[in-house]
């Protein structure tokens, strides 16, 4: 059967399901609704709803069927009137079935092993088994303190604890292991900086990735994004649109939609440890997806897949981070050592972003993820196999972690301010000295521009004295020419009124 894709809207007394069967048998439909259980029936078409609240069929509810577009809307009346049902975008989990009610846990007892007492979830168990002996009346509080005075609980680093007992885990709160001893590890080297996910402790991955963060780190590029700010500015002023958005107008595009439906029924019991882990994880993911989005200004490229994978250390070396304040210094960090654009304020930038994502719920959350899963599946490199080890988990447990988890998150974000000196970087003598030549580079450039100026001024100077020189002796030539020539005209009439004289003369003579 195939699972159709669906809308749910509400109003104040009623719940509107809109199901997109465009194949479906019209005469064969069936929809059964009873509290919170919702089932619609058209071959080829299944699909069953576990409502956050209780609808009824009644007088009111209609039922219409769109042929053009295929979809038949159906409008039921809600139990409580004007109870508002939350979550309605929720896919993954309005498909989960319902839980079993009045379900007992089962009853476990420790039998003397002592490696049980050195596990922090376990030593509550034996804690609970001690009071029960208490309560039978089994040697009460003197018999308690004779010969307990020298025991003192003992909790070694949980991490040493299962390395001892088994093999290094990573995936979505660390719960998978040797999912990666089948490919080759220069396949997966192209996704991930972790050597040897599957024998690497996790203990020793914090201190070998920022060894390789340090090993990476360029203070050349660095300096030259600092200094030649004109061509970072543009991404720094750049509006994102989440930061145009409101809650109330975020909805999830039919693409969405169809990759949630698609999604496994999964249910996670995570205790507060591994949830406040899973956070940050989130946290670490997104600043990669709000760097890209920001330096591509909204418009991804092929290396979009790539940057998110780099700059996430949850996806790169299946980091866990125990602090608001690690994942944020990881994050930063990362985003000075390998992409493109690495400037300190255009990584604070991206950290006020991650922030406003958070902010605006659940969905927007969704949204940014699934682009990520998109990205993922469609890269050359084989990033589907984070998808398969985080991201779809991700989209699956967001549906079901109640927003006051976020707002709390959110607020834990708002209290940190990294700082310049926790990267570790030495970016504050690096930004002085950087500062420091381009001044000095600015005093020579100004000094070669004044000798310029002053040389083209000598040139143009020389050039106007050549000018006067060169008028004055053609002027001087040219009056010494006039003169000879008057001379000689006089000279040559002179000569010739002479000569007619000397003729008469002679005609006088003879």
């Amino acid at each position: 059967m195939l699972t159709p894709r669906f809308e749910l809207t509400q109003t104040e007394g009623e719940v509107i399901v809109t199901v997109h069967a465009p194949y479906a048998n019209i005469k064969d439909t069936e929809v059964y609704v009873e509290d919170y259980d919702f089932r619609f029936y058209s071959a080829p078409y299944y699909l069953r709803l576990n409502l956050p609240g209780k609808i009824i069929e009644n007088d009111s509810s209609t039922g219409s069927y769109d042929a053009e577009k295929g979809d038949f809307v159906l409008r039921f009346s809600k139990v409580n009137k004007g109870e508002e049902f939350l979550n309605l975008d929720m896919i993954t989990t309005l498909l989960a079935p319902p839980k079993k009610k009045n379900q007992v846990a089962p009853t476990i007892e420790v039998i003397s092993n002592p490696v049980v007492s050195l596990s922090d979830g376990m030593s509550n168990g034996l804690d609970s088994h001690k009071t029960e002996c208490d309560c039978e009346g089994n040697g009460g509080k003197d018999e308690e303190k004779d010969g307990d005075e020298w025991f003192v609980a003992q909790n070694p680093l949980e991490e040493n604890i299962q390395a001892s007992i088994k093999p290094p885990t990573y995936g979505f709160a660390n719960k998978v292991s040797n999912a990666l001893a089948s490919f080759e590890a220069g396949w997966t080297g192209e996704i991930i900086d972790l050597p040897m996910p599957d024998s690497t402790p996790s203990i020793e991955r914090s201190s070998l990735r920022q060894k390789h963060e340090f090993e990476h780190f360029s203070e050349e590029h660095y300096m030259a994004d600092l200094i030649q700010e004109e061509y970072i500015r543009p991404y720094i002023d750049f509006k994102a649109e989440w930061e145009m958005l409101k809650g109330t107008e975020i909805s999830l595009s039919v693409t969405e939609k169809d990759l949630l439906k698609e999604l496994p029924n999964k249910s996670y019991l995570l205790d507060k440890r591994e949830i406040e882990r899973v956070c940050w994880g989130l946290v670490d993911i997104l600043f990669g997806s709000c760097y890209n989005n920001r330096t591509t200004m909204g418009e991804n490229t092929v290396e979009s897949g790539w940057t998110i994978n780099k700059l996430s250390s949850t996806l790169c070396w299946f980091q866990e981070f125990e602090s608001a304040e690690e994942v944020i210094t990881a994050c930063i960090r990362r985003s000075l050592c390998y992409p493109l654009y690495r400037n300190w304020e255009l990584s604070l930038k991206v950290f006020e972003d991650v922030k406003i994502v958070i902010s605006l719920g659940k969905k927007y959350m969704l949204k940014r993820l699934c682009e990520i899963h998109e990205m993922f599946n469609n890269s050359y490199e084989p990033r589907y196999i984070l998808n398969q080890l985080y991201v779809k988990d991700y989209l699956i447990w967001l549906q079901q972690t109640p927003i006051s988890t976020f707002e709390s998150l959110g607020a834990s974000l708002n209290i940190v301010h990294p700082s310049k000196v926790e990267m570790g970087l030495d970016l504050v003598e690096l930004e002085a000295a950087a500062i420091s030549v381009h001044e000095e580079d600015l005093v020579i450039e100004n000094a070669i521009h004044e000798m310029i100026d002053e040389v083209d001024s000598l040139a143009i100077n020389d050039n106007k004295d050549n000018k006067l020189r060169k008028g004055t002796s053609s002027s001087s030539d040219s009056s010494d020419s006039d003169s000879e020539t008057e001379s000689d005209s006089s000279s040559s009439s002179s000569s010739s009124s002479d000569g007619s004289l000397d003729s008469d003369d002679t005609s006088e003579v003879e």
